[in-house]
């Protein structure tokens, strides 16, 4: 739509940005993140995308459940920040936080201290998460591994923190289990991708 594209290269403020989303204008304009003092339009959800997304949070909240509190998962509208010179927000698909979370603020959507970040890549913004997107997650103090779900075939990608603070590319796993480096949770690639059709492709 063409107010999307005006806005989408519109440069602003992150004040302007929080205020933009926490009153609803994305109800009427779409979904954005914030990268670089600038709006990034969100890419709808295939039916592939919306699935795996659902089954790995399945699949993760029973192992969550299990550890007495020790841990929360997050997933849908709440932000992620990031602190450079100025400040991204990312809508990640699936957010671990180990212990107690911290947010950026009394609104409680931005979220501080990610243990674990997980995205299904999508054809219009895999490049964007490969690339400046994991940039600025790498610069979040507490975020120790970056899991990256394929939505065209069966592959899990891993990319973590070492002892060193360095990051490094860990598995890629097609068949099995798939075990987290910074939390002691695994993704079962039989359950990540129950009932997906990998013949129905989308575009977004």
């Amino acid at each position: 739509m063409a107010t999307a594209v005006l806005v989408e290269r519109k440069t602003m403020t992150a004040e302007a940005y929080l205020k933009m989303e926490r009153e609803g204008i994305r109800e009427l304009d779409g979904k954005y993140e914030f990268y670089n003092n600038q709006l990034r339009p969100m890419a709808g959800s295939s039916p592939n995308h919306n699935s795996i997304h659902k089954n790995a949070i399945f699949t993760l909240e029973s192992q969550i459940r299990a550890k007495e509190d020790a841990f929360d998962l997050y997933h849908n509208d709440i932000r992620v920040v990031s602190y450079l010179p100025y400040k991204d927000y990312f809508y990640p698909d699936i957010i671990i936080v180990k212990g107690k979370p911290y947010f950026d603020d009394e609104n409680n959507d931005n979220l501080a201290n990610p243990k674990a970040v997980i995205e299904v890549l999508s054809d219009s913004t895999e490049a964007f998460d490969r690339g400046d997107k994991f940039k600025s997650y790498r610069k979040i103090a507490s975020l120790e591994e970056y899991i990256l779900i394929n939505q065209k075939d069966a592959c899990i990608e891993q990319f973590y923190r070492d002892e060193s603070g360095r990051w490094q590319f860990g598995e890629i796993i097609t068949e099995g289990v798939f075990q987290m480096r910074s939390l002691p949770f695994e993704l079962k690639i039989d359950q990540v991708y129950r009932k997906i059709d990998f013949s129905a492709q989308s575009e977004l």
